[in-house]
């Protein structure tokens, strides 16, 4: 118990004094997740260490520059959804109370980043280690992989014979989350001054979405990449000055496709050359349909998808619909989903009006990405989406102390100044903001 509390103490007191270290930490651990190379079986939707990590990273950095007086609206509305599903849906025997709460814990977290205000001038340092994180997770994977007696490369092989590359994750679902939030970081960081290196985390994040095999995300990658292009000057002209990196970029985008097009192919077309492959996902999405179907009106609980796949399959390792969407509905009915997506909504037009101008092209461009992602990937819930949201929080930091925290009035002048016009002495008296 004494080693215990001592730790304890140590890391809170480490927290309070620097509140970027147990963020920085919890994001290190979206790359490297400490259960999986230990030998755990954790899933997308359990705690970890790195959701612990975040939280208290999060509350230090909350103590030490406040919070962000606004509402929270996508919390607000899971909530509602909290409150009302157990009361007036049709929750599973199996849906406790505690994991209700598990499942709004998991939810809320992506959002409570933009009200929390991060360490001033820390942008530079989180956007670099956002940015590396697919690259550091990929070195690990591989180095793993060639430790096994026949050595993967961090690459995964399935049972039709696609190959598929997760990392240090295992898991390639999760590895291309991780990666297209990497891509997005570094790819936006390239039109702020002094990040050199961004350019080229961002061609080997894209490269390492290509490399997972997860269509969705290869899709999603392709519209933030040309909606971004299409919006932001500020990427044009960078790429105008690098005409040789721009090049060099899309002659190796195109060698890595062709290198990997057998397996891309695999998993993009169905075995008989008909269709488009879904693996597995239209009977998933049925199977969640008839759950919503079940209550459509208030859904069937937080939480629910800790026990709804386990029903209809033992043994099956999907306790999410693959679809944030359904999933949404399925938890919330119609009526939480509609909520939800009201809340999102207002959400993400209030961080459009608080970032700076040069941030406002690239959210525009993730909206439609992140929508369409979440049409077959579980953002909300995986662990290697934080890394995103928290990307979002940290946009609002600013250089100095004073543009992200409320100061107190400077003291005044013991020197008068001098006197001033009528129409100047009246508009002095509202200082500009900063």
């Amino acid at each position: 118990m004494l080693i215990g509390g001592g730790a304890l103490v140590l890391v809170l007191t480490l927290s309070w004094r620097l509140p970027a270290l147990p963020m920085a930490l919890g994001l290190l651990c979206l790359a490297v997740r400490p259960e999986l190379l230990l030998g755990g079986t954790i899933g997308q939707q359990d705690w970890g260490v790195a959701r612990t990590l975040l939280v208290l990273g999060l509350v230090a950095n909350a103590l030490r520059y406040g919070v962000r007086r606004q509402a929270n609206w996508p919390i607000a509305a899971l909530l509602a959804v909290l409150v009302l599903s157990p009361v007036l849906g049709d929750p599973p025997p199996k849906l406790t109370p505690l994991l209700m709460l598990a499942g709004f814990a998991v939810l809320a977290l992506p959002w409570a980043f933009t009200n929390v205000v991060l360490a001033p001038g820390s942008r530079r340092g989180y956007a670099a280690l956002l940015a590396a994180l697919p690259l550091l997770s990929a070195v690990f994977g591989v180095l793993v992989g060639l430790a096994e007696p026949t050595p993967s490369w961090g690459f995964d092989g399935s049972f039709e014979g696609v190959y598929r590359f997760g990392g240090a994750l295992h898991n390639a679902e999760a590895f291309a989350l991780l990666a297209f939030a990497g891509l997005a970081v570094a790819l936006h960081e390239t039109t702020r001054p002094g990040r050199p290196y961004a350019g080229w985390l961002a061609l080997i994040n894209l490269i390492l979405v290509i490399l997972s095999g997860t269509r969705m995300t290869i899709l999603a990658a392709l519209v933030l990449l040309v909606a971004y292009g299409s919006l932001s000057q500020a990427l044009r002209e960078a790429l105008q000055r690098r005409r040789w990196f721009a090049g060099s970029a899309a002659a190796a985008l195109v060698a890595v496709v062709v290198i990997y097009w057998p397996s891309l192919q695999q998993r993009l077309f169905a075995a008989d050359g008909e269709g488009v492959n879904m693996s597995g996902r239209d009977e998933l999405w049925n199977f969640y349909i008839e759950e919503f179907m079940l209550s459509p009106l208030f859904g069937r609980g937080l939480g629910v998808a800790y026990v709804a796949g386990t029903d209809w399959l033992a043994g099956w390792p999907r306790t999410t619909p693959h679809n944030e969407y359904l999933h949404l509905l399925v938890a919330g009915g119609a009526v939480g989903f509609l909520l939800c997506m009201a809340g999102i909504a207002l959400w993400y037009r209030q961080l459009l009006m608080t970032v700076p101008d040069n941030d406002r092209p690239f959210l525009l461009a993730l909206a439609p990405a992140l929508g369409l992602q979440a049409f077959t990937a579980d953002v909300l819930i995986y662990w290697s989406c934080l890394g995103l949201f928290a990307y979002l929080g940290v946009m609002l930091t600013r250089a100095r102390a004073g543009a992200s925290v409320a100061l107190p009035d400077p003291a005044p002048v013991e020197e008068p100044a001098p006197a001033a016009p009528p129409e100047i002495r009246r508009t002095a008296l509202f200082r500009p903001e900063p």
